[in-house]
C-alpha cells in the first residue's frame, strides 16, 4: 500500500467512527415508581429503530419512532436496548418501591375512643410515636397503628419506616359523662372511698384530668404503687379499656 493510500485511510477513519455512533436517548436513564409512565425520545437515528427489553416483567416498553413509552410494572431494574443501523444504546430503568402511605391523614376522637391508622407499602419496620401521649397514644399492631384518645387536646402521631415518615393530626374532645354508661357502672366501686362526685372520702378526685386519673389507676393495676393495697386489688381486675372508661367518667364529674 502506498504512502498516499495510508494517509487517505487515516483521514477517513474519524469519519467512519463518527458515522458509527448510535442514536441518542433523552433522558438516558429512568427512575420510576410502579404505575408511572415515562417517554424517552431518540434522536440522530440512522435507518430503522428497534427496541428490546431485558425484563418485561419490570417494565413494558413500546416504540412509536422516535418515541419510546416505558410503563413501570413492578419493583426491579431492567435495560431497554435501542438499536438503529449504526449501533445500540442502553436505557437503564429502575422501578422503586412505592413510598409508605398512612390513612386517614387526620383523626377526631373522643376521650377513651380508639381508631386504626392503616399503613400501606412500608419499607422495613414501622414505628409510631405521639407528640403528646397524655392526649393520644399510638401503638403499632401489624399493618395498623392504633391511636387511643386519652384526654382532650391535640397531638401529632408520626408513623415512619426506614425511608418515609408521615404525620397524622389527632384531635381529642371530651366525651362527657353522658353516654359513658360503662364508666359510670365501673366507677361505682370508687364511690365508697372517693364520694359519688369525687369530692369526698379518702382522696379528692374532683378537678383531676382524665390522663392524671388513668395514670394513677395504671400504676395501681401494674403493681407499681401499693401492690398489696385496696386500690391495686380493685384495679387489677379491670382491663386497660375499662380503666380508661373509669378515668373518663371521673374526670367529667362536676
Amino acid at each position: 500500500m502506498s504512502i498516499r493510500a495510508l494517509f487517505f485511510l487515516a483521514g477517513l477513519l474519524p469519519v467512519l467512527a463518527f458515522e458509527a455512533q448510535a442514536a441518542s436517548l433523552s433522558p438516558s436513564s429512568l427512575s420510576l415508581n410502579p404505575g408511572q409512565v415515562a417517554t424517552v425520545t431518540a434522536t440522530k437515528i440512522k435507518g430503522t429503530l428497534s427496541i428490546s427489553n431485558s425484563k418485561p416483567s419490570v417494565v413494558s416498553a413500546s416504540l412509536v419512532s422516535p418515541k419510546i413509552t416505558v410503563t413501570a410494572l413492578t419493583v426491579g431494574s431492567t435495560t431497554v436496548t435501542v438499536k438503529d443501523k449504526s449501533g445500540s444504546k442502553s436505557l437503564k430503568v429502575k422501578v422503586n418501591a412505592p413510598p409508605m402511605t398512612v390513612s386517614p391523614t387526620s383523626l377526631n376522637l373522643t376521650t377513651g375512643q380508639s381508631a386504626n391508622l392503616t399503613v400501606s407499602n412500608p419499607n422495613g419496620t414501622v414505628r409510631a410515636s405521639s407528640s403528646n401521649a397524655s392526649v393520644a397514644r399510638a401503638t403499632v399492631n401489624g399493618s395498623n397503628v392504633i391511636v387511643q384518645g386519652n384526654a382532650t387536646g391535640t397531638a401529632k402521631v408520626t408513623v415512619s419506616d426506614s425511608k418515609t415518615s408521615r404525620t397524622v393530626t389527632v384531635t381529642v374532645t371530651g366525651g362527657g359523662v353522658t353516654g359513658n354508661t360503662e364508666g359510670r357502672l365501673l366507677a361505682s366501686n370508687c364511690f365508697q372511698c372517693h364520694g359519688t362526685n369525687g369530692s369526698g372520702g379518702f382522696e379528692k378526685l374532683l378537678g383531676e384530668t382524665e390522663a392524671e386519673i388513668f395514670d394513677e389507676l395504671a400504676e395501681f393495676a401494674s403493681g407499681q404503687e401499693d401492690a398489696d393495697g385496696i386500690m391495686a386489688a380493685h384495679t387489677m381486675g379491670y382491663t386497660e379499656a375499662q380503666l380508661r372508661a373509669i378515668a373518663k367518667y371521673l374526670a367529667n364529674l362536676r
